[in-house]
């Protein structure tokens, strides 16, 4: 009876976090309640969906026209990444609209080339950019004389070949987080331009040997910056940091070019208020609207006001939500007729005393194998093991390397499982049923257990996934904070569901098998009890690679440094080191669930599915995709 009260005051608080992130997501989108947010699905001239967001704010109309702002996320991302900068400056007068990228997130993977071909000028695609300004182009509360394009790192290049192919229209790009140009060869570039890098951008670093001020002297960004394509580039003055610079264009018109360099703009691992503030400055001082009070001058550029944040502390309230709900429902539906027969009887496995050397030096294994196998990890996504895997990926990018990683750490968790086993377990009793493979408390083999194990699975993640998606449907988003992303899975992704979730089949049972040598659930059958337990886990398997991560992001923000530093300089790891954090946050939440599922159970399968479903969920809900099919 006490535990079932304990349980139901736990879901009611679940319920209101997950309300109030709704309110604070809500809330801050719609500067509460004076900017309207609308989902589109726009189709592009191949007839492909281009999946975006518009902020409009109620006081625009076709009497009060208002600039607005296209702004498109960078690499293997989503529209949300972009959503604090929509948010700030919708508040402040602006129309907005984000959009996920070709063949991002929830838009299609291209099947013309009206979004891929590269343009006649930039040498680069659109990405969807062109689809939007068809929509655009048809509202009637837009100032077509104030149009904005602005990317981050790859959406970049994309808005830089859209505002090429549209110079007439365009009347401001603004480059954040990337230094690419167009072609050398185009002298055209007929709007007025702010670049923005920042001092501490992992990318910028690896590009220009730690030194980002090289990336604003670079011949065709001083051309860009001067007007001057004749005099030799070595004699065109350096670029002066918030210095607005006038320059003739080649239609006779005269535009403005800035530069600024605030702490980091990259979202790879941090969006700072800085990175916020100079991009509200550079716009809203060239365009004439929204200017902070008091702001006369970049220089007062941290006295500019933002609400940002609060949105973010409503997606960590939506994640937090999300989790704690799973884990009530899995307590709770273990009390019910339907799957109350999946708790077996206890059977004790060998495991190493706790404490002994022996102990200690399989801790320290489990916890430093991750981190060891990372990198060759990580590096395998195309080749693994002299074997070609590419044909395996559905979705792009990085998430790819997550299943290579997983996979290299199977291979050596098996291995330690199998010594310690054949060194001791075995020795001391343990079989395949008191390891956990036990399904049913008769001896043998029992399906009928093992799809209700999956059921059960599917019950708990499924339950978070609707509570989620609830959220979702309201905000009309999903979630991006920092670099974590999660949202609702595209139908087009069904495929991808079953894959990935037969890719990490490996990582999550050799990984509960190598946790045994250390005793892992081996204590009291109480709440307290499995706290520890799930504590532990998350400890060995995560806490050398949330290492690695701090130490890169030290290095980075205090040192502004990356090619000293050769691990993460080489092979874009400063890339996959940033995806740490992400891949720390998913799979903690995965090994957390196994664990308290398997503990309760006494049995590996119900951790298991459970694991499975959560981790198929967050790899592949957003990203790039390559293919919809085999």
């Amino acid at each position: 009876m006490k535990q079932t009260k304990g349980l139901s005051i736990a879901a009611v608080i679940m319920v209101f976090v997950l309300l109030l992130s709704l309110v604070l997501i809500v809330g801050t989108d719609t500067a509460w309640g004076k900017v309207e947010t609308t989902k589109l699905n726009l189709t592009s001239a191949d007839g492909d969906q281009v999946s975006a967001m518009l902020y409009k704010p109620k006081s625009a109309s076709a009497e009060n026209p208002v600039p607005l702002a296209m702004i498109c996320h960078g690499g293997n991302d989503m529209l949300e990444q972009m959503g604090a900068y929509a948010l700030e400056l919708a508040r402040r007068g602006y129309a907005v609209v984000t959009w996920d990228y070709t063949g991002c997130h929830n838009s299609d993977v291209p099947t013309g080339t009206s979004e891929t071909a590269n343009g006649e000028l930039s040498g680069l695609p659109t990405m969807g950019a062109e689809t939007v300004w068809n929509t655009v182009k048809s509202l009637n509360f837009v100032d077509f004389s104030k149009i904005i394009a602005m990317g981050h790192s790859m959406g970049g290049q994309y808005t830089m070949a859209f505002s090429l192919a549209n110079q007439k229209d365009v009347f401001l790009q603004v480059n954040l987080g990337m230094n690419v140009y167009g072609s050398p060869d185009n002298h055209d570039y007929n709007f007025n331009f702010v670049n923005i890098l920042g001092v501490a951008d992992e990318s910028t670093l690896a590009r220009t040997d730690n030194n980002v001020m090289k990336a604003f002297q670079g011949e065709q960004n001083k051309r860009i910056f001067f007007g001057d394509y004749e005099t030799a580039a070595e004699e065109l003055p350096d670029i002066e940091i918030a210095k607005v610079y006038t320059v003739t264009g080649s239609d006779g018109n005269s535009y403005t070019r800035t530069a600024y360099m605030p702490e980091s703009c990259h979202a790879y691992y941090l969006v700072t208020n800085d990175a916020i503030q100079t991009v509200l400055y550079a716009i809203t001082s060239s365009v004439g609207k929204g200017v902070d009070t008091g702001v006369d001058s970049y220089a007062d550029h941290n006295k500019i006001s933002t609400v940002w944040q609060i949105k973010d502390i409503g997606f960590v309230l939506l994640f937090l939500g999300t989790v704690g709900l799973m884990f009530v429902v899995a307590a709770a539906l273990l009390k019910t007729r339907a799957f109350a027969d999946l708790k077996l009887e206890a059977r004790d496995y060998p495991s190493l005393k706790k404490g002994s050397p022996a102990w200690i030096v399989c801790l320290i294994v489990l916890t430093l194998l991750p981190v060891v196998l990372y990198r060759p990890g990580v590096l395998s996504s195309s080749k693994f093991l002299g074997m070609n895997i590419r044909s395996l990926w559905l979705i792009g990018g990085t998430n790819n390397s997550y299943i290579s990683w997983q996979w290299m750490l199977s291979l050596a968790m098996l291995a330690f499982f199998l010594a310690y086993h054949f060194a001791y377990g075995k020795k001391h009793g343990g079989t395949l049923e008191n390891y956990g493979f036990a399904s049913g408390n008769e001896a043998g083999f029992h399906l009928g257990y093992v799809a209700k194990a999956f059921l059960f699975g599917l019950a708990v993640v499924g339950s978070g996934y609707l509570a989620f998606s609830l959220v979702c449907a309201y905000t009309k988003q999903g979630m991006h904070i920092a670099t974590f992303m999660i949202s609702p899975i595209n139908v087009n992704r069904t495929l991808c569901v079953v894959m990935y979730f037969l890719f990490q089949i490996p990582y999550f049972l050799t990984s509960s098998l190598a946790m045994k040598s250390i005793g892992i659930d081996k204590t009291e059958d109480t709440g307290k009890g499995s706290l520890k337990t799930i504590l532990m886990g998350m400890l060995v398997s995560m806490a050398g690679l949330f290492l690695l991560w701090l130490v890169f992001i030290l290095i980075v923000t205090k040192g502004h440094t990356l090619t000293n530093a050769k691990y993460f300089a080489t092979n874009r790891m400063y890339i996959y080191t940033i995806a740490i954090l992400p891949l720390i946050i998913g799979m903690t939440v995965a090994n957390a669930l196994n664990i308290y599922v398997s503990k309760k159970t006494k049995s590996i399968w119900t951790g298991l599915f459970t694991a499975l479903l959560w981790g198929s969920w967050i790899i592949i809900s957003c990203g790039g995709m390559t293919k919809y099919l085999y």
